[in-house]
């Protein structure tokens, strides 16, 4: 064993990074910290864990372990065996475990020595993960997941992954996380019968380590040699990664055609504040439009008097979106509540039944199945609404591009004991089945129904305060500000 703290050939690519240390997970901190720390990854990096002070990765091939202290500073390990693909620091032995072929082995941390040696029969391991007396193991050409029993010295069983390119695996949050390089993301299982209960997208495709400190995940990303960190919110319904601020400026060019004006209430409808986006300082260039309750909605309204003519009018506003990308997992424990549709949906619905004498899984299959075999939007909410699913129409605005927004027409649909769900595309994305749907963080809901039918635009109208408000067409254009800008600061392009 050769321990070798001289100066290496490193890549020059250095990644800042902040890390949390959480008391639940190392107590002996007595309290969460927070330090800027330098990693500088090597050629070949792969792996990567936190053991309370250090970060630790692999060179797979210097056949080497690299510890990284709190200040950036790094110490060598060099093993000398080939094919190392993965370490994880476990607290309760206090050792690194490293895998290579067919072996994980136990290092002590201070010396960098073999303690142990662990026979696997698995020829490539993607990565490893430690809790309790139990040891997580990725085959990286099958994607199964094996659990070995320290104690017995055996492999209890496990379970098979849907990966197509697994590399690395942690424990954390009572659940396994597992890499994959095919489509740059993360997913979540749970340990107990394997089954996927979350996923969150990755910043980097190549992800060759993997480990999660309290609320943020930081990825290896074999490519560009960086560590990068993912900021994400847990909850027991998605999983929201990646974020993005637009400051929105709307214009709205409609006729005012009534009978009569005066008394009357023109309204706008606010964008929602979902699990997707929140909305901050709504406010419409005109000050005598005032937040008001619009259609069951906390948006805007004005009451029109002697100052305001029939004919063509303008309205211009203006508010801040901070949206995240967001994946729900539809569980079979909010399947089994089996909830009946509250009432206060009914506007939502066409056909009503009971969700008591349906299968558990009526509402996501039809939702799915209609999905499947739908071409339009007009068919595929046809479907639903025939079929008992309440629906949401969202008139959407696609950012990716934020100096062209697009204009895209979206749904919403309710299961029973679990929510709304968003589905941003009659077929279903890549990502998606018929527990699983995802809403991107480059999406924006500029304004949604409060009933199944379409809305042509946000504003609304009412003669008197006792009737419903009915819905005016508008042009909408729309253009993405700098942050800082206000609507006034630029002509409308």
């Amino acid at each position: 064993m050769e321990r070798n703290s001289r100066p290496f050939r490193q890549t020059k690519l250095v990644f800042a990074l902040s890390f949390i240390l959480i008391l639940f997970s190392f107590p002996q901190l007595g309290a969460q910290e927070e330090a800027d720390l330098e990693i500088q990854l090597t050629e070949n990096p792969y792996g990567l864990s936190y053991d309370g002070t250090n970060f630790w990765f692999v060179d797979s091939k210097r056949r080497a372990i690299f510890k990284v202290d709190p200040t950036g500073r790094q110490e060598v390990f060099n093993l000398g065996i080939p094919f190392l693909s993965g370490l994880n620091f476990d607290t309760r032995e206090g050792k690194v475990f490293v895998a290579a072929k067919r072996v994980i082995l136990k290092v002590e941390p201070n010396t960098g020595g073999v303690t142990d040696r662990i026979s696997v029969p698995i020829d490539k391991i993607g990565g490893i993960a430690n809790f309790q007396n139990y040891l997580y193991i990725l085959d990286a050409d099958s994607g199964k997941v094996s659990v070995y029993d320290k104690g017995t010295q055996t492999i209890l069983g496990g379970f098979l992954t849907d990966r197509a390119g697994p590399k690395d695996i942690c424990y954390a949050r009572n659940s396994i996380w597992i890499s994959d390089s095919s489509d740059g993301n993360i997913y979540r299982y749970d340990p107990n019968n394997g089954r996927i209960t979350g996923s969150v997208r990755s910043p980097a495709k190549d992800v060759r380590g993997l480990a999660i400190l309290g609320s943020r995940i930081f990825v290896v990303d074999r490519t560009s040699k960086e560590v990068k960190k993912i900021s994400f919110v847990e909850t027991d319904r998605f999983l929201a990664s990646g974020e993005a601020t637009y400051l929105i400026d709307v214009k709205l060019t409609y006729n005012l055609d009534e009978p009569s004006l005066i008394g009357g209430t023109l309204g706008l409808l606010p964008p929602p504040t979902t699990e997707h986006q929140r909305i901050r300082n709504l406010k419409a260039k005109d000050p005598k439009f005032k937040g008001d309750f619009v259609s069951g909605a906390r948006g805007l309204a004005k009451k029109l008097g002697l100052d305001d003519r029939k004919g063509s009018h303008t309205l211009e506003y203006q508010f801040e979106a901070r949206t995240t990308n967001v994946r729900f997992y539809i569980m079979d424990e909010f399947l089994q509540k089996k909830e009946e549709i509250p009432t206060d949906l009914s506007p939502f619905q066409k056909t009503k039944i009971s969700v008591k004498e349906k299968g558990g899984n009526y509402f996501i299959d039809k939702i799915f199945d209609s999905r499947l075999f739908r071409s339009d939007w007009d068919g595929l909410k046809k479907s639903l609404l025939d079929g008992g699913v309440p629906i949401r129409p969202v008139r959407t605005v696609v950012l990716s591009n934020p100096a062209s927004p697009v204009f895209k027409d979206a749904l919403e649909a309710y299961v029973p004991g679990f929510g709304w769900i968003p589905l941003s595309s009659v077929k279903p994305e890549s990502v998606e089945s018929s527990r699983t749907y995802q809403k991107s963080e480059e999406v924006l809901d500029l304004y949604r129904s409060e009933s199944s039918g379409s809305l042509p635009s946000p504003l609304m109208y009412k003669q008197k305060d006792s009737e419903y408000w009915k819905p005016i067409p508008a042009e909408v254009e729309i253009r993405i500000l700098p942050k800082g800008s206000s609507s006034t600061d630029a002509d409308r392009s």
